[in-house]
């Protein structure tokens, strides 16, 4: 099933953009308040280079996620897959959020504020609405110095796998390989641009996956067993 979500990322891009994009606001609000340290007490689900990922932020990025592989997937949905999708995923974003400080990347008062600003559940009639914003983040028990805080944090990650992508570009091979492709699925209506939007697409998602994947091999990563055994 894990194998089936990295194929749908790349075969799939813009489809997948937009579940990936709610899977990740889940994450953010999962650990709203879930700072994680070097020093922090109790059951940890995972330890990422001396960074403690805490057992309750697992369960709750696993409980606000699984819904939503259970309707992505159906008779695909795999609980104990989903687990370590969800694990990986918050491994992966503590991973991601160091190379961002190691790049020299930041995020301003202004850009947060945007950002904010942007998220259509916090709006009303298209515009941030500061009460709607209080309501849901006292509903999800949530201060907005924790949320905002995991909201620069997001971003950072965002910034730095853009940086990544920008270091992407077709190669005049691709190009004619996309071009190709356009004509075959539709010979007499073909979208050249549209083609080698997602022929780049594509490549920055394999971009992204392969320095997230040098990005682990290079980590000291420990995984708390009973992550994927919990029922």
């Amino acid at each position: 099933m894990l194998r089936m979500i990295r194929t749908g990322i790349i075969d799939n891009p813009w489809f997948f953009r937009i579940i990936m994009g709610s899977i990740a606001l889940m994450f953010v609000i999962s650990m709203g308040w879930w700072n994680f340290s070097e020093s922090r007490e109790g059951q940890s689900a995972a330890e990422v280079n001396g960074v403690t990922i805490p057992m309750d932020a697992y369960r709750r990025a696993y409980k606000n996620v699984a819904n939503i592989y259970r309707d992505l997937l159906k008779e695909h949905y795999n609980d104990k897959d989903v687990r370590k999708r969800v694990i990986d995923q918050l491994v992966d974003q503590q991973l991601w959020l160091a190379e961002a400080r190691l790049m020299g990347v930041a995020v301003s008062d202004e850009e947060l504020r945007e950002s904010l600003n942007k998220r259509p559940e916090f709006q009303e009639n298209g515009v941030f609405s500061p009460k709607l914003y209080s309501r849901i983040l006292a509903f999800e028990r949530i201060t907005p110095a924790d949320f905002e805080q995991r909201i620069r944090e997001s971003r950072l990650v965002e910034k730095a796998e853009e940086i990544v992508k920008g270091a992407v570009a077709l190669t005049p091979s691709e190009v004619e390989d996309a071009k190709e492709a356009a004509k075959r699925a539709s010979p007499d209506n073909y979208d050249l641009e549209r083609a080698m939007a997602d022929a780049l697409v594509k490549k920055q998602q394999r971009a992204i996956l392969a320095r997230t994947h040098d990005l682990r091999r290079g980590a000291s990563i420990t995984l708390n067993d009973t992550v994927l055994q919990e029922t």
